[in-house]
């Protein structure tokens, strides 16, 4: 998930069950990576790509109601940019209509792979600017493998093949995506 969404927690609940800490909190990045309290086996395992084309469709899952719904939804879009908006690397410039409840859900495209992790949007207090609606930025699926290889997590490397059907595409989105809840 992203810093931001376990920055000022007391508790930290993955579907409102199971207690989480924060194992790694990477601020650079804006990555935090959470260890269950008790063994989870998620239906799907994340596969990572750490290029990306220009142009191709993609899909974040994530809680975009936050706990309204009893599952993610599927926001689709397209990857704009393999960089920041002044050439940073490590970020995917996407255009999608994401909400905040989104951030840190993966990136994944028509393959199924991760291409990154959706992060909150860049707020006019922060920036100093005011983007255009749909410009939202993802952590790139290469620096995630780089938070990830100390823990002894390594990322996974992608190895599907060709785009599947949207029902399986939904299937894997949703099945690698949890609700991350912060408690006070």
């Amino acid at each position: 998930t992203t810093v931001e969404a376990v920055d000022q927690c007391s508790k930290i609940t993955l579907d409102g069950q199971t207690d989480a800490t924060v194992a790694v909190a990477d601020k650079a990045s804006g990555l935090a990576l959470l260890t269950p309290a008790k063994p989870l086996s998620p239906p799907v395992f994340a596969e990572f790509q750490t290029g990306g084309r220009v142009g191709a469709d993609v899909a974040v899952a994530g809680y975009s109601y936050e706990d309204r719904l009893p599952a993610p939804v599927l926001t689709f879009g397209r990857l704009e940019e393999t960089a920041g908006l002044n050439g940073e690397p490590g970020l995917k410039r996407l255009s999608l209509d994401a909400l905040a409840g989104d951030a840190g859900g993966p990136g994944v495209e028509p393959t199924g792979t991760v291409i990154g992790m959706l992060l909150p949007a860049a707020t006019p207090a922060a920036t100093g600017k005011q983007l255009p609606p749909g410009v939202h930025f993802a952590i790139a699926a290469s620096e995630i493998a780089k938070v990830l290889a100390p823990t002894g997590s390594p990322a996974l490397p992608g190895t599907r093949q060709g785009a599947i059907p949207p029902a399986e595409l939904g299937d894997i989105g949703t099945g690698m995506t949890v609700l991350v809840s912060c408690w006070d």
